[in-house]
């Protein structure tokens, strides 16, 4: 009879290994992916493994298609390369970076579309330019931290290169607000004075 337990303790091992473990972790983690995902035999998996010999998680993650066909061979490494790259996404995107760098994603998104329908809806022109500089900010730089921190995805460089201008153009238009009002400030101020000294003249 079926037995859903077999099915988690598959996945469980299917794991790729803590960067902590021991070479022993990662040949059982190869022989696993080779059992569950390419339907190997488990006495072929074993003895395709045994191949890794010292190297430790952090070595599988980092190693290169090259080095995976020089330690397996050509036909099966550049398979399990790509299996194994695989997982390294998959767990990625389950933790909590993964999990909050999406949240962050669609906050983004959000909260440019309300501030750039705001400004859309705003009845005086400063309000509307406002509305756009913080639509920006709210998209730009998120956008390239996201970009950053998702090595994984295929809009990684879609999301750095529209978020860098948009964060660039965003820069630009604080720059240009903040100096607005300093002049405004340099030329009311001047006007009192001006204005004072002609009482006093009076």
């Amino acid at each position: 009879m079926f037995n859903p337990s077999i099915i988690r303790q598959v996945t469980a091992t299917m794991a790729f290994p803590p960067a902590s473990a021991g070479p022993n972790a990662v040949r059982a983690y190869i022989s696993d992916i080779l059992v569950s995902k390419h339907d190997a035999t488990v006495d072929f998996a074993k003895e395709v493994a045994s191949r890794w010999q010292l190297g430790r998680p952090n070595d599988l993650r980092h190693a290169s298609t090259w080095t995976f066909e020089r330690v397996f061979g050509k036909d099966i490494g550049q398979f399990l390369y790509r299996t194994v790259q695989e997982d390294i996404r998959e767990q990625w995107y389950s933790s909590t970076a993964g999990v909050l760098n999406s949240w962050l994603l669609v906050f983004s998104i959000m909260s440019s579309a309300f501030f750039l329908i705001r400004a859309t809806r705003a009845n005086s022109s400063s309000t509307s330019i406002a509305s756009l500089r913080y639509a920006g900010l709210s998209f730009g730089p998120p956008m390239v931290f996201c970009g950053i921190q998702d090595q994984y995805s295929q809009w990684q460089f879609p999301r750095l290169f529209l978020g860098g201008i948009v964060s660039f153009l965003t820069v630009l238009a604080f720059l240009v607000a903040f100096t607005d009002r300093r002049m405004e400030k340099q030329k009311t101020e001047t006007e009192d004075r001006k204005k004072g000294e002609t009482k006093l003249k009076e």
